[in-house]
């Protein structure tokens, strides 16, 4: 082998390393795109715990509504059969100064008032059991968004773990790049001196063949060394090109696979955001429909107030004290409450009895 061969083996490693220094920077440029999915996943993962923390302040809201309503219920429930009683007693003292017909007539509207009451209350009562319901059900769906956000989490962990570890790969890849131009610039400093050297002596031992011949093998000796170096080092470079042969399939798989989890990342967060879009404004419907009801409860309370002011006003005149009789038929008047229908059963009973005696 002569120099102008070796040097064309040198031109050839020296193409390999700028070869192995661009699929370097490819995978570095590769690494900063998987960076950047990574810091979109985390905020997707903001932004969906964002959600999640107004969607479970708006079912704190709710179930605080409910509560009200409920204990406005029992309530109601508990000052239903208090009415019913004074409305026994009024009755059976009345009968004295009314007829039995007239009695009969007031009796028959204050019972139709009572049952669209109750029928009142029990729609009510429907609402309540179907609100409970969608809470539950809003539950659940909080609770499977929470899942969806562990394993997000958990496959940010992966990518980052995978990205560490490419960046220690990548590292260590250069670092021998740098190792190997390092020794190929020694070699060609020595390859050099060496022709130098050898020119150097063949020009002045011109004149002595033998020592020449001598010489020449030395040189052939030391060219076959270089050339058994050159061949090792091609070695070398040939291994880390079927090292890149088998790196660069695998990293384009990993690519693919990063980007299909980063698929189904952005879809199971498109879902869940699309989830919580229709929850608020199922929330909204119902808030709108609790504030109704609100309103409802509101003027009921206002008239069963009234009512009770009313009745105390007229019965305070009396030197004995309250007395049933005291007050007109309008402030007689039962409070349309849920509990009213089987009080005025009994004092029609009572009313009718009378006579006998």
């Amino acid at each position: 082998m002569n120099e102008e061969d070796l040097k064309v083996a040198i031109k050839e490693a020296l193409n390999e390393n700028s070869q192995l220094q661009e699929s370097q920077k490819h995978l570095l440029q590769e690494a900063e795109v998987w960076k950047e999915k990574v810091s979109d996943l985390k905020k997707q993962k903001i932004t969906s715990e964002d959600s999640k923390v107004q969607a479970e302040q708006v079912l704190s809201d709710k179930e605080n509504q409910i509560k009200s309503l409920n204990r406005r219920l029992v309530k109601m429930k508990d000052q239903s059969p208090v009415l019913g009683e004074d409305l026994t007693d009024d009755g059976s003292l009345e009968l004295e100064m009314k007829s039995e017909s007239e009695i009969g007539a007031h009796l028959g509207n204050q019972s139709k008032e009572a049952l669209k009451e109750l029928v009142y209350a029990a729609e009510l009562n429907a609402s309540l059991e179907t609100l409970e319901g969608e809470r539950r059900q809003i539950y659940t769906l909080l609770s499977e968004v929470d899942k969806t956000k562990e394993d997000l989490i958990e496959r940010i962990k992966n990518l980052q773990t995978e990205q560490e570890s490419s960046q220690s790969e990548n590292t260590q890849f250069e670092n021998e790049n740098q190792k190997l131009q390092q020794k190929f610039k020694v070699k060609m400093e020595q390859h050099q001196e060496n022709a130098l050297k050898l020119h150097r002596k063949l020009g002045v031992e011109e004149k002595c063949p033998l020592e020449e011949e001598e010489r020449f093998s030395e040189v052939d000796r030391k060219i076959n060394h270089a050339a058994e170096e050159l061949e090792t080092y091609r070695n070398r470079a040939k291994d880390l090109e079927e090292e890149l042969d088998t790196i660069i399939p695998y990293y384009e798989r990993r690519s693919i696979s990063y980007e299909k989890k980063a698929r189904d990342n952005a879809l199971a967060a498109w879902r869940a955001e699309k989830n919580l879009k229709y929850f608020k404004t199922v929330n909204a419907h119902k808030r709108q429909k609790l504030t109704e009801m609100e309103f409802q409860f509101k003027l009921l309370e206002d008239a069963y107030a009234l009512d009770v002011s009313n009745t105390a006003i007229a019965r305070g005149h009396s030197p004995y004290g309250p007395s049933p009789l005291s007050g007109t038929s309008s402030e007689m008047r039962a409070f349309p409450l849920e509990k009213k229908g089987p009080p005025r059963l009994r004092t029609l009973g009572r009313l009718r009895k009378k006579p006998s005696h």
